[in-house]
């Protein structure tokens, strides 16, 4: 009996027992951190290769890639004694002083310019910037508008300090930091120049509206007195003509109203013909009216024109004195690059370099586990 039982259980020993593999899964269905932590160590070499390209790959960028350096500017709006050749006094008079530009009103002007297109582009052809830009590549035929939208109009920018309102920042990058700081302080007095070159030539273009309004007040007032002047001329002919068909000689035949007249009696002389002065005074009149070399004296008003006129064309825009803007801070070499930022990139690729190390990790664990379901 014993030997049949301990044939029986070593047959029984010999059968393979099946296994049914069930994954854990909890109540609600999460990850174990504990899991994922496995996958992780277990495939450290996938994530540390990834590592190594997100490093290498990096440090190919930082190698490769143009060095740029940003310097910068800080600007103020110009004072009252930097625009004081454009305070013009139109009527010659303290009192009456006209003031045409407010330092904010120049201030404005010149930022205008500043961020003109059309003059950084004027300054790009006259320093031959485009033979810079392409110094490495001599033989490759660009594009010169391309080259100076990427390369100069998109480094230069011009923006508020929000810390301190009223400054200005202009920054300009360039591949060498000598250069960056150089050519925006040349670019920012050539913005002046060309500002306080417009403003001159507002100013003295107003002047001369001026001059050449006064000078054709006094042309018509003369051309009016020597019209008048012959109106008057050929009225006293024609009355000169009446007196001698009516034989009036002189006033003295004129009927003495005054002394027929009562007491009392007001005599109205002022609508008394122009012949009734008889022909000796008329002829007088008109040989004085023919005779008479200028009109100047007679006109109302004209010497004070004159006046007006001389002061005008002494005014003298001293352009030299000009300027559009105080350069609190002029551009200095920058001491270290705007970009490549080694530090960032640096932190950058090392934490890249994790995540996709991981996420390969846990994808090649799945696709794994995939193909280990699919055989059984």
């Amino acid at each position: 009996m014993d030997s049949e039982s301990k044939l029986q259980g070593s047959r029984s020993n010999d059968r393979p027992v099946p296994v049914c593999v069930v994954p854990y899964t909890d109540q609600n269905n999460e990850i174990s951190l504990i899991d994922l932590w496995c996958v992780i160590v277990a495939r450290k070499m996938l994530v540390l290769l990834s590592l190594l390209v997100a490093i290498l790959l990096a440090f190919a960028y930082v190698f490769w890639v143009e060095p740029s350096y940003r310097a910068e500017a800080y600007l103020l709006p110009p004072q009252q004694k930097d625009i004081q050749a454009l305070m013009i006094d139109f009527q010659g008079g303290a009192d009456l002083k006209v003031e045409l530009y407010t330092p904010d009103l120049v201030f404005t002007a010149f930022l205008k310019n500043l961020k003109s297109k059309g003059l950084r582009r004027e300054y790009f052809d006259i320093n031959n910037l485009a033979d810079y830009y392409l110094a490495n590549n001599p033989h490759t035929d660009a594009d010169i508008d391309r080259i100076f939208d990427k390369k100069f109009n998109g480094s230069m920018r011009v923006q508020s300090d929000k810390q301190n309102t009223p400054f200005t920042v202009v920054s300009f990058s360039d591949r060498d930091s000598n250069l960056a700081a150089q050519r925006l302080n040349q670019f920012i007095n050539f913005a002046n120049k060309r500002t306080a070159r417009q403003l001159y030539r507002n100013a003295n273009a107003i002047v001369q509206a001026e001059i050449k309004q006064i000078r054709d007040e006094l042309s018509s007032k003369l051309k009016l007195a020597e019209r008048r002047r012959f109106d008057t001329i050929t009225v006293l002919k024609e009355a000169q003509r009446i007196a001698d068909a009516l034989g009036i000689k002189d006033a003295s035949t004129f009927p003495k109203v005054m002394d027929k007249s009562p007491s009392g009696l007001a005599v109205n002389t002022a609508q008394v013909p122009l012949y009734m002065r008889g022909t000796s005074a008329l002829e007088t009149e008109i040989s004085v009216l023919e005779l008479r070399k200028s009109e100047e004296p007679f006109i109302s008003g004209f010497r004070d024109l004159q006046e007006k006129l001389a002061f005008m064309e002494a005014i003298s825009i001293d352009y030299a004195s000009l300027s559009a803007v105080i350069i609190d801070d002029p551009a200095r070499v920058p001491y270290r690059m705007e970009k490549p930022n080694k530090k960032m990139i640096a932190i950058l690729s090392v934490v890249l370099g994790v995540m996709v190390g991981v996420f390969l990790a846990l994808a090649a664990e799945f696709l794994l586990g995939t193909r280990r379901e699919s055989r059984q």
